[in-house]
C-alpha cells in the first residue's frame, strides 16, 4: 500500500488541466495505491477534485481549497467537508496571508475542529508560510492535524523538523526536500511523524519522490511502511 499525500488536480488559466484518468494513469505506473489530492490554488477547482473522489473513491481523497479572505470562506468549508471532501487545503503564498495573520485563517481551522479535518498547509521559507508559525497554530488547535508540505523546503526544514518535534499534531510532507532532509525529518520529528508526499505535478516525480523516502526510511524500524501509507492512513481515517 502507497498513499501519497500531495497531488494536484483540475483547471489551471495557464497550464494543462490535470484529469483524474492521467493523474491515475500515472499513479499505477508508479505503484501509487491513493492520492490525497486537491486543486490549484490559484483556480479554486474544487469540481474536479469532487469528481475524482466520487469516481474514484478507493483511489482518491480529496481536500478543499478555499480563499480565506472571502466573507463566507468558514461556511463554504463546512459545506464542503459535509459533501465528501476530508480535509483543508492551504496556501498562503498564493492567497496572500501571513501564517501569523491569525484572524484571516483561524475561522477555517474552527471548522476543522469542529470536524475533526486535517489540514494539508504551505510551509516553506517564505515569508508568507515559514514554518515558525506553524508552533503558535499548532498550539492554539491541538485537537487539528496538520501536515507541513514542503517542510520548509531546503532553506529552513531545521526549524520545520524541530516544530514537528515539539507539536504532537504536526506531520510532515516530503515532497521538493533533500535526502539528508528527509532523513533529518524522520529522525529529529520521529518516524510517525512523516508523510509520503511527491507535490505531483508541480513538485516532484513519483519514482524520484519514492526512492528517495524509502532510501531515507529504511534505517526506522517499520519506517518504509509507516511513512508510505500508515501515517497518511492514520491521519485520513483509511485504516
Amino acid at each position: 500500500m502507497i498513499i501519497d499525500v500531495s497531488n494536484i488536480i483540475g483547471k489551471h488559466r495557464f497550464r494543462k488541466e490535470i484529469t483524474a484518468e492521467e493523474l491515475l494513469k500515472k499513479m499505477d505506473e508508479a505503484g501509487i495505491d491513493r492520492a490525497v489530492v486537491s486543486c490549484y490554488a490559484e483556480s479554486l477547482d474544487n469540481d474536479s477534485v469532487k469528481r475524482a473522489f466520487t469516481r474514484y473513491p478507493e483511489r482518491f481523497t480529496g481536500l478543499y481549497t478555499v480563499n480565506p479572505w472571502k466573507e463566507d470562506s468558514a461556511e463554504e468549508l463546512e459545506q464542503a467537508l459535509n459533501g465528501g471532501f476530508r480535509g483543508l487545503y492551504m496556501n498562503p503564498l498564493r492567497h496572500g496571508y501571513m501564517l501569523c495573520e491569525h484572524e484571516v485563517f483561524y475561522p477555517l481551522l474552527e471548522v476543522c475542529r469542529k470536524y475533526k479535518a486535517p489540514v494539508w498547509c504551505y510551509g516553506a521559507a517564505e515569508v508568507f508560510s515559514s514554518p515558525v508559525f506553524f508552533g503558535e497554530i499548532a498550539e492554539d488547535f491541538p485537537e487539528v492535524n496538520i501536515i507541513m508540505g514542503r517542510m520548509g523546503l531546503q532553506y529552513d526544514n531545521a526549524s520545520a523538523v524541530n516544530v514537528a518535534k515539539n507539536h504532537p499534531n504536526v506531520y510532515l510532507e516530503t515532497s521538493s526536500s533533500m535526502d539528508f532532509n528527509t532523513h533529518r525529518a524522520m529522525k529529529t520529528a520521529g518516524i510517525d511523524k512523516v508523510l509520503l508526499g511527491t507535490g505531483t505535478p508541480e513538485a516532484g516525480y513519483y519514482s524520484l519522490e519514492l526512492m528517495k523516502v524509502r532510501n531515507a526510511a529504511k534505517n526506522f524500524e517499520n519506517g518504509e511502511e509507516k511513512v508510505l501509507w500508515k501515517n497518511a492512513a492514520r491521519l485520513f481515517g483509511l485504516e
